[in-house]
């Protein structure tokens, strides 16, 4: 039976919960589907490819739950959603093996109350085996600091069926939802995968951090944070003509776990001949892919169009960067066209699109998304993960939902501005 929190949403806009889509458009060869909670502009869409937009976020993870037959692997920023854990229990009562990870700070303390019952059913009564990157007893090598900054488990990703001996029947969910209850209601994303070689990948990071491949976690083997030592990074075929790589953060204190950072500004480097749309939580300055992107919007005179949660006006937000800001601490020494979104909610995606608008006959869009914000937090502290696609059907679909977030955005500025410049008329007439 499904949990019903309507009361918990008394004054947000569910507008975005209001679809379930029996025939999705899919991606990947028919591999895999995007799911975005927040409306598309279909306006962008290449034909018969529609995004799948107005998405119930929380169904289609449980989908994926209720459907797997041998093994669950969760690792979860947070986790409060009561639907989700019901799923996941009932899971664990028709046998099928089910681990967690959590970060140990985010998802006991969100949302407390919530939290004991989560913890209740899932550790007490249905004794899933559970772990946090403090460690259930205490992890020895848990020292959550780099560079004096604080370390989050902040992946937010799903594998089910890796422990199946059917090699079709794989399910990756990654994306930038958490599975929490407010989490359907800011915008998100998820994608959602059937690969046995991105399952492989994302399994042999769970078990980095759970210390191995039994179903109870070992924890003077377990590993978080720069003390990971192993990559799992990896590139495969999806469907017949789908590239997709997948990428682990943070760097190891040995370096061994390569710098995302300057793995993506090289790619924007090499592969950004025309546009680059960029839709972010959070988007730090001087960092590898600021330089990458302003070098092609500066000397290349590239099409770039951004949109970052309302909270991006900081000293070191590329917002302020782009927009030449007097509080930027880097401003640009050319404007870009960037917004701060106008959302009920939080803008939680974190994704960066290459030449997906109008590509040329020998382009393949790129899209690179996750959980992974695009800061030195990310690369150097946190366990995070990101793809990047190369796949047509995608990079239009996210182009789609770019500028419903991008259009919106820009609409409010512009009414700010000009009721700004009505109330500055009215106060010193002529």
């Amino acid at each position: 039976m499904m949990l019903h929190l309507v009361g918990i949403f008394a004054s947000v806009n569910l507008a975005a919960q209001v679809r379930y889509n029996l025939n999705p458009s899919p991606v990947f060869g028919g591999k895999g589907h995007i799911y975005f909670n927040g409306t598309i502009d279909s306006v962008y869409a290449s034909s018969g490819n529609i995004a799948n937009g107005n998405e119930n976020l929380e169904q289609r993870v449980i989908d994926v739950v209720n459907n797997a037959k041998k093994s669950i692997d969760l690792a979860a920023f947070e986790l409060n959603s009561l639907n989700i854990v019901v799923a996941l229990c009932k899971a664990r009562v028709r046998g099928v093996r089910v681990r967690i990870i959590f970060d140990d700070e985010s998802a006991p303390n969100n949302n407390k109350d919530l939290w004991k019952v989560v913890r209740s059913l899932l550790q007490n009564k249905y004794k899933i085996p559970m772990l946090s990157d403090a460690g259930w007893p205490a992890i020895k090598s848990k020292k959550n600091f780099y560079k004096g900054r604080s370390a989050f488990m902040h992946n937010k990703f799903l594998v089910a069926d890796y422990l199946s001996a059917d090699s079709t029947d794989d399910m990756v969910i990654t994306g930038s939802y958490n599975f929490t209850i407010t989490g359907m209601v800011s915008m998100q994303n998820v994608i959602a995968v059937q690969s046995r070689a991105l399952a492989s990948a994302y399994t042999v990071e769970f078990e980095t951090m759970w210390g191995g491949a039994d179903e109870n976690p070992d924890t003077s083997k377990a590993a978080f944070h720069q003390y990971k030592k192993k990559s799992s990074n990896a590139k495969t075929l999806v469907g017949s003509n789908s590239r997709v790589g997948v990428y682990f953060a943070p760097m190891s204190k040995d370096k061994n776990r390569p710098n995302l950072l300057e793995i993506v500004a090289d790619l924007i480097s090499k592969e950004a001949d025309h546009d680059i749309k960029i839709c972010a939580f959070s988007f730090s300055t001087g960092v590898e892919i600021d330089e990458a992107i302003r070098e092609k919007f500066e000397l290349k005179n590239l099409d770039l169009k951004a949109v970052f949660d309302k909270t991006g006006r900081t000293s070191h937000g590329l917002y302020s960067a782009m927009t030449l800001d007097s509080i930027s601490r880097k401003p640009w020494s050319k404007k870009a066209d960037a917004y701060l979104a106008h959302e009920d909610r939080q803008l939680h995606h974190k994704y960066i699109l290459i030449d997906a608008e109008n590509p040329d006959t020998d382009d393949i869009p790129i899209v690179i998304t996750g959980s992974f914000n695009f800061s030195k937090n990310a690369n150097e502290v946190n366990d995070d993960n990101f793809l990047v696609i190369y796949d047509r059907e995608a990079g239009n679909q996210f182009l789609q939902e770019f500028y419903a977030r991008f259009t919106a955005a820009k609409k409010h500025a512009q009414d700010k501005r000009r009721a700004f410049e009505i109330e500055s008329d009215i106060e010193d007439p002529d």
